[in-house]
């Protein structure tokens, strides 16, 4: 269950992103919404103050091309364990954190690699270091950088991640999904992180 789901929905850019997270299929609504999560993350700010402790996360879209994104769409819908984000502003660092279903696909597809922490109840994984600057395609934003390129984590696929988070209202983030290919950044989906 997504964390917002199931609240009142009385905030105007909460209500907007629910909104939009619904509305986001593979037809002729997908290109418009996706339009609008790019402008509400450029007009975003730089998270002040930074995050702290456990944020609820929800996977609001894909943005890797028409088939792949249907893909990830009907999987989400059936399972998604992500469920959030860690923070420590100190040092700034945090990790993700998903549900214990992750423990044997995360063994299936990194089998050497060992999680932070795993119980009966949620798995904490991929350490991210934390950093202000400006977007790496979107310059004119100033963000909260989540890097992932160090040696705690898979250099399958994780290590070229790089998640920007930006403020969109009090306690509400917008993340974007990069993906480096061939020496670049493309934006790969978004992503909410939201305090409880």
């Amino acid at each position: 269950m997504s964390p917002t789901r199931g609240r009142t929905k009385s905030n105007p850019t909460r209500r907007r992103l629910e909104e939009l997270a619904e509305t986001l299929r593979p037809d002729v609504t997908r290109p418009k919404a996706v339009s609008e999560l790019e402008r509400m993350f450029q007009s975003g700010s730089v998270p002040d103050p930074l995050p702290e402790g456990a944020l609820g996360g929800r996977l609001i879209a894909t943005t890797t091309g028409r088939f792949m994104d249907a893909v990830a769409s009907w999987v989400a819908a059936r399972w998604m364990p992500w469920q959030g984000k860690t923070f420590d502003p100190v040092s700034m660092s945090g990790f993700n954190r998903f549900s214990a279903d992750v423990r044997t696909p995360l063994r299936l597809i990194w089998p050497s690699y060992t999680p932070i922490r795993a119980d009966g109840e949620v798995v904490q994984v991929f350490p991210f270091r934390n950093r202000i600057e400006r977007g790496a395609i979107d310059p004119n934003v100033k963000v909260l950088k989540i890097d992932y390129d160090f040696e705690a984590n898979p250099s399958l696929l994780i290590r070229r991640i790089l998640d920007e988070l930006v403020q969109v209202d009090d306690g509400l983030y917008l993340g974007k999904v990069l993906m480096r290919w061939r020496g670049s950044f493309r934006r790969a989906g978004f992503f909410s992180l939201e305090r409880s």
